[in-house]
């Protein structure tokens, strides 16, 4: 069996591999097979370190103005047929991956996520049981 790229051992190095590539991707995929990390151990690390998450959560902010700046220039009209490491960018994509990751400003105005700021950074499964218990007290008081 061959033995995996990736390695369970967090390292300074492969922290700021990850996350520069995040930043210049949003790709976390990517990101981790770069910085040779599990998936998981990335996701584990965000979840129970917050300063990890913030700095995460800055890359894929900066991707995403990298995303919002390539389409300004573009509705500008200026020549930006690749970006700046020579990939082309499609457009449509772009303008969906925005409008996913920055609904409040790229999004149709819906609400879809009942998600405020004490939330955010929480799991999943966190704010599943929170949802669980606070249905569970609106029932109690009936």
């Amino acid at each position: 069996m061959a033995k995996s790229n990736t390695s369970k051992r967090w390292t300074i190095k492969k922290e700021s591999i990850f996350l520069e590539i995040l930043q210049q991707t949003g790709n976390v995929t990517k990101a981790t097979s770069k910085a040779g990390l599990d998936r998981s151990l990335v996701y584990r690390r965000r979840n129970m370190h917050p300063k990890f998450r913030e700095k995460w959560q800055n890359a894929m902010d900066q991707a995403l103005d990298y995303l919002e700046a390539y389409l300004w220039d573009k509705a500008l009209g200026k020549n930006v047929d690749a970006s700046s490491d020579g990939q082309v960018v499609d457009e449509k994509i772009a303008i969906f991956l925005l409008k996913a990751h920055r609904p409040e400003i790229f999004g149709d105005g819906k609400k879809r996520h009942d998600m405020d700021d004490k939330t955010k950074g929480q799991s999943p499964r966190t704010r599943l049981m929170k949802k669980l218990n606070q249905m569970a007290n609106k029932s109690i008081d009936r």
